[in-house]
């Protein structure tokens, strides 16, 4: 029905009276190329309502679209999937953890929307009883864990004087901590010991437990192959010869290209999901507040000027201790946007911070190196102190290190969680500046608060060293067949051929090494001492 026949209709129901017969002939009978009659106007006119009712379309079915393109997604994952597990599956370990993951995620949110209400229901009886003797539930798990930390210490420490001084070191830095704290008797003791708990617990699983340690090698390989897609695309912009050479092309593309992949996280609400299940049992555990919390959950993925961000509108409303809780979770920890960039104040540093290397269970002759490497990272900044470490590492491995430039395996790992985070002089300004911008009426608590912070974060770091010392117990076997003569057996001998038997690899032509024995020097000649003494036709 067009123009025309709209008014036609019109002057047949004008409801004014009698139609007249004349008008409607003059009116049917004019010109179509007659002034005020333009043919595009229909066009438009058919075109719009199209839309339009492809728009009705569109609304009335938008919940049936939605599952049929998520639907077409999932389709399209599945067989993906399937075909990932079938070429190669070794590869496709990390897309089954992945995918493990999400449906574990998906069941756990369909189960709580559904059914959260009636399991919550059924064990409110059980939660009544709990928080009825809260009192001395407390104190008997407080006995129980007590008995077990001395039962530990007896049997795992009592034969290795490292471990012990490491144990000591813990407290002496909370010791001193305390000392400084500018009200001693309104520590919350709660925090201090669960956090402490917490650490321990997970380094003990990670260290100490045969999944742990795979799980956490497994991580740490995934986490170097991904960075890995830095190095090809930085070789494919600045060339090899730069990425090699050159810190600046090497270190920085992999913070811009962490850094983005962490925004495009941000964007889909992962990390915001992340950071809120972190904060949560920190809070149920630590008795922390929400907002602290939540800023310090979020120092593992982000730096020290964002995180604070999560929390900008209770800023203002927060309290001193909070506002220096907040800093020092910026300072004890490093960004994981620069987490792949791992890599004088020598004689001074090596003397002055000697005793706190030392109090990290590093031994006497080391403890020098270690307490310059501590003091570059304090007065300069991690990335310089790291670089040295590595630098320390390749001496090692390749047996090129004098005048006491090497550090043991077990050294370097103490020295590696000691160095981890951003507390050094030159981050002060950096979180001054960050924090007075976000909430310029707490400026001047920021700025009382700001080296006790710094100091609270150094200390952090250097009790996970102490912590990381407490629970490391492998054997540097490189230090080992460095020191022995290969003409007898005995238990460290015997455990580092079979390690070294264990990480050779024939590739028809030579040997090849992987873990830990990948890029040592000598390790075809400690292969080749260790098949002298036990003959091992397996690999020999």
């Amino acid at each position: 029905m067009d123009v025309y026949e709209n008014e036609t209709d019109a002057t047949y129901c004008n409801e004014q009276g009698l139609d007249n017969p004349g008008f409607e002939f003059q009116e049917n009978e004019q010109p179509r190329n007659s002034r005020g009659w333009r043919p595009d106007l229909t066009h438009l006119n058919k075109l719009s309502k199209s839309i339009s009712k492809a728009e009705n379309f569109l609304k009335s079915h938008t919940q049936t679209i939605k599952y049929v393109v998520l639907g077409l997604l999932a389709c399209g994952y599945v067989a993906y999937f399937i075909a990932a597990c079938v070429l190669d599956f070794n590869r496709a370990t990390a897309l089954v953890v992945l995918t493990c993951l999400g449906i574990s995620l998906l069941i756990y949110n369909i189960v709580r929307t559904y059914m959260g209400q009636r399991i919550g229901k059924c064990f409110s009886p059980a939660m009544r009883l709990f928080n009825a003797n809260l009192r001395w539930i407390k104190w008997v798990f407080i006995v129980v864990i007590l008995v077990l930390l001395v039962t530990w210490l007896v049997l795992d420490m009592s034969n290795r004087a490292e471990q012990l001084i490491s144990f000591a070191g813990v407290w002496v830095f909370v010791l001193l901590l305390f000392i400084c704290s500018a009200h001693p008797r309104a520590v919350s003791w709660r925090a201090v010991f669960w956090g402490l708990g917490l650490q321990f617990a997970i380094g003990l699983f990670i260290i100490r437990t045969e999944p742990g340690l795979v799980a956490s090698q497994w991580l740490g390989d995934q986490i170097r192959i991904f960075l890995d897609y830095t190095k090809a695309g930085s070789s494919f912009v600045f060339g090899e010869n730069l990425i090699n050479e050159a810190f600046a092309f090497q270190a920085l593309p992999i913070v811009v290209f962490f850094s983005s992949v962490m925004s495009v996280l941000y964007y889909l609400g992962i990390m915001q999901w992340v950071i809120a299940k972190i904060a949560w049992i920190m809070q149920i555990t630590m008795g922390t507040s929400a907002a602290e919390t939540l800023s310090v959950a979020g120092n593992i993925f982000v730096g020290q000027t964002e995180a604070p961000l999560l929390i900008r509108p209770y800023l203002p409303l927060m309290t001193k201790s909070e506002i220096h809780a907040v800093m020092t979770g910026g300072f004890a920890t490093i960004a994981g946007s620069v987490m792949g960039a791992y890599i004088s104040f020598g004689m001074i540093c090596s003397y002055v911070f000697m005793p706190v290397t030392f109090m990290m269970g590093i031994p006497y002759a080391e403890a020098f190196v270690a307490a310059e490497l501590i003091g570059t990272k304090l007065f300069l900044n991690e990335f310089v102190a790291y670089k040295k470490l590595s630098e320390l590492k390749n001496n090692r491995l390749n047996d090129t290190g004098s005048g006491g430039q090497l550090l043991s395996l077990r050294s370097e790992t103490i020295c590696t969680y000691a160095l981890c985070g951003f507390a050094n002089f030159s981050s002060l300004g950096i979180m001054i500046g960050g924090l007075s911008s976000i909430c310029p009426s707490k400026r001047g608590d920021i700025s009382q608060a700001v080296l006790r912070a710094l100091l609270t974060g150094t200390c952090v770091s250097l009790v996970n060293a102490c912590l990381a010392g407490m629970l490391y117990n492998s054997l540097d076997c490189i230090d080992v067949f460095r020191k022995v003569t290969f003409n007898s057996t005995s238990s460290d001998i015997n455990q580092c051929c079979t390690d070294i038997f264990g990480s050779t690899l024939w590739n028809g032509t030579a040997m090849d090494f992987t873990g830990s024995w990948n890029g040592v020097k000598n390790a075809t000649l400690y292969f080749t001492n260790c098949c002298n003494i036990y003959n091992n036709t397996k690999y020999c």
